[in-house]
């Protein structure tokens, strides 16, 4: 049983280093996909710090983000303290990120758990999130587990990982974290009632994600900490950053931990990682249509048409997303909007980097 009655220092930290490639042409390099309002009035970053609350004063609030990307996000979030934006030199995936926010964080709040968070996630019912928060803190407090969050699955989604759990209660424990599945076996997966979507959101003491990234994959975490005994300046960084190895924390430490729990979620989650993922906030239209902006639409039924300064008009289209934007136009099948990636690095071969 969880003693939710002491008082955990909780502090959190928000990767926001992603480019969001799947919202291509609205999604650029200096615009990426935490910078949009795809849902709601502000920008997915500001709500996700926003939701934090009174629970997470702005001191306590940390945002790691890529060195091109470091001015803007300090505008966006101007009560944040300017050094709780931790700049990367360049992306290495998650491990290294929250690598860097450990040993940035430990000398400041030394003996706080960590609850780490994706700036680009949409979320209701934020009472129940914060709930959640909590009786994750206290259980990582208290056991000394890595905890991360369980989404219910709605249906079988093949293009999210999958934790399978074992046990009964409000923490479960982590028997296998499994890759993305097929179709048959995400089926499978949804009717044992004991997978659940991974979030990619977790919760550990500072302590423990020490030990454990020392334990299972110390190459993510020496070259840093021998940076922080050399003064952590901020020149050297580059050096030490340019040695870490490109892992995710999936693969780093929570797929090799012995000690990890789950928390399966009481509040909405969407990744909102994709275009047809915008569509199902918006309310459609008698023939299935979604229109954001100026559009006429004759004899066409399942289309999202996502405007601009201009009037956008279809005439014979079925199941067909249209995304206008100043210098670009995205046409796409709503089944074939994955490959919004694979134009981006079309482009990129391209060399047409004045488009991304």
């Amino acid at each position: 049983m969880v003693d939710t009655g002491k008082v955990v220092n909780k502090v959190a930290v928000v990767m926001a280093g992603g480019r969001g490639t799947r919202f291509w042409p609205r999604s650029r390099g200096h615009r990426p996909k935490q910078f949009l309002a795809m849902v709601g009035e502000s920008t997915l970053l500001n709500q996700t710090v926003d939701r934090l609350g009174a629970d997470f004063p702005p001191e306590k609030v940390y945002v790691v983000t890529t060195q091109e990307l470091a001015a803007e996000t300090r505008r966006m979030l101007p009560t944040l303290p300017p050094e709780n934006v931790i700049v990367e030199p360049e992306g290495r995936n998650t491990a290294p990120c929250l690598a860097l926010a450990l040993v940035t964080i430990e000398r400041q709040h030394p003996d706080s758990v960590m609850v780490v968070l994706s700036a680009d996630h949409w979320i209701t019912n934020h009472d129940a999130f914060l709930g959640d928060i909590d009786l994750a803190a206290h259980h990582a407090y208290q056991t000394h587990d890595l905890v991360t969050f369980g989404i219910r699955p709605a249906y079988p989604e093949t293009g999210y990982g999958y934790i399978e759990t074992s046990g009964q209660g409000m923490v479960l424990s982590v028997k296998a974290f499994r890759e993305k599945p097929p179709l048959a076996t995400a089926i499978e997966y949804v009717q044992s009632g004991q997978h659940y979507w991974n979030a990619g959101m977790f919760v550990w003491t500072l302590a423990d994600m020490r030990r454990e990234l020392l334990e299972n994959c110390p190459e993510v975490l020496v070259p840093l900490d021998a940076w922080v005994a050399a003064g952590a300046d901020s020149k050297a960084i580059s050096a030490a950053y340019s040695a870490l190895p490109k892992l995710s924390i999936d693969y780093a430490l929570m797929e090799k931990s012995k000690h990890v729990a789950v928390v399966p979620t009481s509040f909405g989650w969407s990744d909102v990682g994709s275009w047809p993922a915008v569509v199902e906030f918006h309310e459609p239209d008698a023939d299935g249509n979604v229109v954001v902006g100026e559009a006429v639409l004759v004899d066409s039924s399942n289309c999202a048409i996502f405007g601009g300064r201009r009037m956008i008009a279809t005439s014979g289209l079925q199941d067909v997303i249209v995304v206008d934007e100043e210098d670009a136009l995205l046409i796409c099948h709503r089944d074939k909007a994955q490959g919004v990636k694979d134009i981006v690095e079309r482009l990129q071969k391209l060399g047409r980097t004045d488009l991304l």
